[in-house]
């Protein structure tokens, strides 16, 4: 990580993905809000540690997305199937456990 960087807030994540799954939000204005609020680093460090296979197949679909193999909505789509909002809840409630 990035000295001064503050790590992924999961609240906020879950918050940005939401108003997406309530139609407040474009698609794209919402994965960027992903990519900015280090989402990427977030699935990476799950995959590394006790994410197991959730957080492993949430990067993979994300990793559509940084490839440009998968339009916009497919990977919304597949994030929402594949559990990306319990994820977050997850990942909060481990940051909160280690506080």
């Amino acid at each position: 990580m990035m000295e001064g960087r503050p790590d992924a807030d999961s609240k906020k994540l879950a918050g940005q993905f939401d108003e997406w799954l309530r139609g407040e939000t474009l698609v794209g204005r919402m994965l960027a809000n992903l990519r900015t609020g280090r989402l990427p680093d977030a699935l990476d460090a799950a995959v590394n540690g006790s994410g197991g296979k959730p957080a492993g197949a949430l990067a993979e679909v994300w990793n559509t997305w940084e490839r440009g193999t998968e339009p916009p909505l497919a990977v919304a789509e597949g994030l929402r199937d594949g559990g990306l909002a319990e994820f977050l809840v997850g990942v909060g409630d481990v940051a909160r456990a280690g506080e």
